[in-house]
């Protein structure tokens, strides 16, 4: 059986890996004609272009690695099936899922890979992906204003500011709240509300304008002050206006660190929180959907080769289709992100399993 195995994980490694090369290689052409069009009209240095395809290669790899193992699974024992060989296997004894026992496994240990780079090497190399592209545009004039501000402080303790608008120019603020949290930044410790608020742009520090003052945790109803000031609230308009950081520049621990901060303070997290259930969720496609690619390759059809692998691909992208749908459907709140994250997985996983029993027979 050891000699089974050697041979099972050898040739699967062998065809995930010329899948997986054959995979990227399509995506990465498909973007050199982009990357050609952006030099062209001068929106990208061309020493910026060979970066720029590197930083996308982690993106390719985690999005086309299961259907990789997909067609990996399949041509495997498709091989084998055209060659008599599983037929042999089954007739002296050898059960088919012990036949593909090892290639399973591999998938597997794939799925943990795919998962460490998907937190690991994407996210910095997505926001390098996302510096090389915006390079051309860094001269672009910032907004003067700004909406349904939220900021996090930097002095002296751990407070936000939210701000219904910012005009960074004037400095003046609408509807300001600074919240005062502790030091685990998971308990409201004070809060401020004011009508207006100014930046003093000579002494910078914020003025607050009918400023109420309370503690949530202390007996009193609070303080109203026509005027209010502390040195520590001295953060610059500026810092209001820049974009917030895209969710996939993050790891799953910054995801969960903004996601509280923003969530203590009322703000939208569901971006946030639907890049965090995928980040969960779809690493583990690779180990999902190798049982279907195991199970297409069971029987030999002659001549149904190029069937085979068609099935296999559209198969692939009908995950792809499926969990889309269903992080749409999350992002409207109608589902919860971590059990839309994984209803494709367990789809498909259904699906794998029936088709693999089948295949005993």
């Amino acid at each position: 059986m050891k000699i089974l195995d050697k041979y099972m994980g050898k040739n699967f490694i062998k065809s995930f890996l010329v899948s997986l090369i054959a995979f990227i290689g399509i995506f990465i052409i498909s973007q050199i004609f982009r990357v050609i069009k952006l030099v062209a009209d001068g929106n990208m240095p061309y020493n910026d272009v060979v970066p720029y395809i590197l930083s996308m290669v982690p993106k390719i790899f985690v999005e086309v690695a299961p259907i990789a193992v997909l067609l990996g699974g399949l041509l495997t024992v498709s091989t084998m099936a055209s060659n008599l060989e599983i037929i042999s296997l089954k007739t002296a004894g050898v059960s088919f899922k012990r036949i593909v026992r090892v290639p399973i496994i591999l998938a597997a240990f794939i799925s943990i890979i795919v998962f460490i780079v998907n937190d690991t090497i994407y996210p910095n190399a997505y926001k390098k992906t996302l510096e090389l592209r915006n390079s051309s545009r860094a001269n672009i004039e910032v907004p003067v204003e700004k909406t349904d501000v939220f900021l996090r402080g930097e002095n002296q303790g751990n407070y936000v500011y939210k701000m219904q608008r910012i005009n960074r120019e004037s400095g003046f603020a609408d509807n300001v709240q600074v919240i005062e949290l502790n030091e685990a930044f998971d308990k409201i410790e004070m809060v401020i509300l004011a009508k207006r608020g100014r930046y003093n742009f000579s002494r910078k520090v914020w003025t607050l304008q009918d400023a109420y003052i309370y503690h949530p945790q202390g007996s009193s109803s609070g303080v109203l002050e026509e005027i209010y000031s502390n040195p520590k609230y001295s953060e610059h308009p500026d810092k209001f206006i820049t974009v917030s950081e895209e969710p996939r520049t993050l790891t799953i621990s910054g995801l969960k660190r903004a996601a509280r901060e923003i969530k203590s303070t009322g703000g939208d997290v569901k971006d946030l929180m639907v890049e965090l259930g995928n980040r969960y969720s779809f690493p583990f496609a690779s180990f999902i959907v190798v049982f279907l690619g195991l199970a297409l390759g069971s029987r030999y059809v002659r001549g149904g080769s190029a069937l085979s692998i068609g099935t296999c691909i559209c198969l692939g992208y009908g995950y792809y289709i499926v969990q889309g749908a269903f992080e749409a459907y999350s992002k409207s709140g109608n589902l919860n992100v971590f059990i839309s994250g994984w209803i494709p997985n367990v789809i498909f996983l259904t699906a794998g399993l029936y088709f693999l029993n089948r295949a005993e027979h």
